[in-house]
């Protein structure tokens, strides 16, 4: 047994989290296999956080079982069953094997909250929890949707989700149905999940409302992207210190570019066929998502 798997093991079930003060949490989102595990664990380095893994997760946790896998929820609405929830989650208030697998900090002054679930209820979220500082990590589509493909993860499982809430279609997928439904390869539709899971938060936040977190930024400059992320989230006094940056997060596969040895930002071009690349970049064209990224490894964008 790993020195990592004992700390959680002991953390999981021995912290004590006695601050319900939501502005103590962190939310760290993006979609899944960007980086999310990895982001948290780097600021669980530099502050003493309680790890809360994934909560809004309806399989597993019991409070949250009548929402959707992907949940969207439009700014204006009100829903006070999901707001008292999303209270629990913040104010530390909830405890469960899943959330807190992770954790291995006893006595936590911090949460950090790391959520794959709830891109499509961030703005509402924020609206309503703005003392709760927001990281969003973007990754290339590529990149993510070689790792989902390894590790065998489900396509139209997780797009079901998208296309039963008569209100996301509405409001953000009504001219992209019909290129949803006639997705036909696994890299076209773990695309689409990559688009959807971005392109709401992206709208839905204001210009320079929220400032996304690049991992090919993560990847290249550790030290000087998280001086940035612990700014943004109100700790930019404190001194990065013992930063690993090539310490693999718990969550990452046998596959990945980290346990290999291999580039993390380049790996998916010496691996995805050219043909497709090019189905998985026409699906980014096609949302509109091509202004993050093209067929190169890093972002059109920075922080």
């Amino acid at each position: 047994m790993t020195y990592r798997r004992v700390t959680q093991l002991i953390g999981s079930r021995l912290f004590l989290d006695v601050s319900r003060d939501t502005g103590k949490s962190i939310l760290v989102a993006g979609t899944a296999r960007s980086g999310t595990t990895w982001l948290a664990e780097l600021i669980a380095s530099q502050l003493p956080c309680r790890m809360m893994f994934e909560p809004f997760h309806p399989e597993l946790v019991g409070e949250y079982r009548s929402y959707h896998y992907f949940q969207y929820m439009r700014p204006g609405d009100d829903e006070e069953v999901l707001h008292a929830f999303a209270r629990k989650v913040f104010s530390g208030e909830i405890h469960n094997r899943w959330i807190d697998r992770k954790n291995e900090t006893i006595l936590p002054h911090w949460r950090v909250v790391k959520e794959i679930r709830g891109n499509l209820l961030l703005k509402w979220l924020h609206d309503r929890f703005p003392e709760v500082p927001l990281l969003f990590l973007i990754r290339h589509p590529c990149a993510v949707v070689l790792s989902r493909m390894e590790l065998g993860w489900a396509t139209d499982r997780d797009i079901a989700p998208f296309l039963a809430q008569p209100k996301l279609i509405a409001d953000h997928l009504g001219d992209y149905v019909e290129f949803i439904q006639k997705a036909g390869s696994d890299e076209e539709k773990h695309a689409i999940i990559w688009c959807v899971s971005n392109l709401v938060p992206l709208k839905q936040f204001k210009p320079g409302e929220l400032k996304p977190v690049y991992y090919e930024d993560l990847c290249e400059e550790p030290e000087k992207t998280l001086c940035a992320v612990m700014q943004a989230i109100e700790q930019g006094d404190r001194r990065i210190h013992s930063l690993k940056a090539d310490r693999p997060s718990s969550t990452c596969s046998p596959s990945s570019s980290v346990m290999r040895g291999e580039d993390k930002i380049s790996r998916w071009k010496e691996v995805l066929p050219a043909q497709q690349i090019s189905r998985i970049m026409k699906v980014v064209s096609e949302f509109g998502m091509d202004v993050l990224y093209d067929e190169s490894p890093f972002s059109l964008n920075s922080w």
